[in-house]
């Protein structure tokens, strides 16, 4: 991944159940190999991501935002030709929460 371009998510009002748990949901983001930057400030959370995104860290990004129930639509426009075929898949847990009312 070259990272000359990045994509901005928004993750609001993430909940950690403990201190420890806070920890460990940074610690995740921050291995997750597309992931340039992140801070905010309040309750909203800036990811910054490098584009377009490999799979293992899309997959990632996927695992971390339904954890931590954080809104997975923001996501969609991480899709690209190389993970679109599974990305888009309509009988993955994440569809309906990423693209909205599964189709076909």
């Amino acid at each position: 991944m070259d990272g000359s371009d990045s994509v901005a998510l928004q993750a609001t009002d993430v909940w950690y159940y403990s201190p420890h748990d806070e920890t460990a949901f940074f610690e995740w983001l921050g291995k997750i190999r597309a992931v340039r930057s992140f801070g905010g400030e309040l309750r909203t959370l800036e990811i910054v991501v490098s584009t377009p995104i490999d799979e293992e860290s899309l997959r990632e990004l996927l695992a971390l935002f339904r954890r931590y129930d954080i809104d997975m639509a923001p996501l969609r426009v991480l899709g690209h030709p190389a993970v679109d075929p599974w990305f888009h898949d309509p009988r993955k847990y994440w569809h309906t929460d990423v693209f909205g009312t599964p189709h076909g």
